[in-house]
C-alpha cells in the first residue's frame, strides 16, 4: 500500500514536466474496448468529431473522484452519438498490474476505486501488452488526464475542473475539418494536351457543376464514372468546379488554357 501511494505521488510530480504538448498532432491508435468493439481515433476525427481522451487508473482516488463528477458522461450523452453527434469520449486505463476485476470494483482499495463500468455510456479500454504504446505516444506520466483532440488532430490538455458548458465551448473552438481533409487522396488538375480535367480521389464522386466567373452554370455531369473529365467544349478561362462527393462538396478553381 505504501509503495502504491509513493508511486501515485511520483506520477503526479512528473505532471509539471511532461505529457504531450498543447498544439501537437495527436498520434493515431486503434484499440478494443471492454465490450470487444474496436475504435480508431482518426476515424472519429475524420468524421468531424471532437474526441475527449481520458487516461485514468482504476485504483486512483483522484481518477475516481473525476469519474464521479460525470462530466464526460454528460458530454457523451448530450453531444455524443445519441445526442448531437459532435463528440466522442474514449477512456484508457493505465495500470498494467491490475486485474479485470478492477473495472467492476471487485478487489482491495489499492486495486480498484469502484465500479467504472456501471452507468458509463462511453467506451473504456483495459490497455495491455503492445497496445500500451499509446501511452508512450502521448507521453503519459500522470493521471487522471483529459485531452481534447479536434478534428484537425490538434491536441490540448483539459483541466479536470472544467465544467460541461466550458468543455462544449472548447469543442466549438475546434477548427472545422475541411472536406478535403476527410478525403485521403484528392488532387484535381487540368491537362492541356487532352483538354481533360484529371481527378484523383479516394472518395466517391457523385456529380459535377462547372461555373464561370460570371456565376453562370456552363456544364453539369450527374454521374462521374472515371477520373478524366472532357472540358474541350469550354473556352479558355478560369472556372469553378464543384464536385459532390460522399463527404460533401469540394470546389476547385482551375485555369483552362
Amino acid at each position: 500500500m505504501k509503495n502504491l501511494i509513493l508511486a501515485c505521488m511520483f506520477m503526479a510530480s512528473l505532471g509539471a514536466f511532461s505529457q504531450i504538448d498543447d498544439g501537437s498532432i495527436a498520434p493515431d491508435f486503434t484499440l478494443t474496448d471492454w465490450y470487444g468493439e474496436t475504435h480508431n481515433l482518426y476515424s472519429y476525427l475524420n468524421d468531424g468529431k471532437t474526441v475527449f481522451l481520458e487516461i485514468f487508473a482504476a485504483h486512483c482516488p483522484s481518477c475516481w473522484g473525476y469519474h464521479q463528477t460525470e462530466r464526460l458522461k454528460n458530454m457523451y450523452n448530450l453531444y455524443g452519438p445519441e445526442g448531437t453527434d459532435e463528440v466522442m469520449v474514449l477512456a484508457l486505463e493505465y495500470d498494467q498490474y491490475n486485474t479485470v476485476n478492477a473495472f467492476t470494483g471487485i478487489g482491495e482499495v489499492w486495486n480498484t476505486a469502484g465500479n467504472w463500468l456501471e452507468g458509463t455510456p462511453y467506451p473504456q479500454f483495459n490497455v495491455e501488452g503492445a497496445d500500451r504504446e499509446v501511452f508512450v505516444d502521448f507521453n503519459v506520466t500522470f493521471y487522471p488526464v483529459v485531452y481534447k483532440i479536434c478534428p484537425d488532430r490538434i491536441t490540448e490538455r483539459m483541466s479536470t475542473s472544467t465544467l460541461e458548458d466550458e468543455l462544449y465551448e472548447e469543442v466549438q473552438e475546434c477548427e472545422p475539418l475541411s472536406i478535403k481533409k476527410q478525403i485521403e487522396i484528392w488532387s484535381v488538375y487540368f491537362e492541356a494536351v487532352s483538354r481533360d480535367v484529371i481527378v484523383n480521389s479516394s472518395a466517391e464522386l457523385r456529380s459535377l457543376a462547372i461555373i464561370n466567373l460570371q456565376g453562370q452554370l456552363v456544364k453539369t455531369i450527374d454521374s462521374i464514372s472515371n477520373s478524366r473529365i472532357d472540358v474541350s467544349e469550354l473556352d479558355n478561362g478560369i472556372y469553378l468546379f464543384e464536385f459532390k462527393t460522399e463527404h460533401g462538396s469540394v470546389v476547385e478553381k482551375l485555369n483552362l488554357y
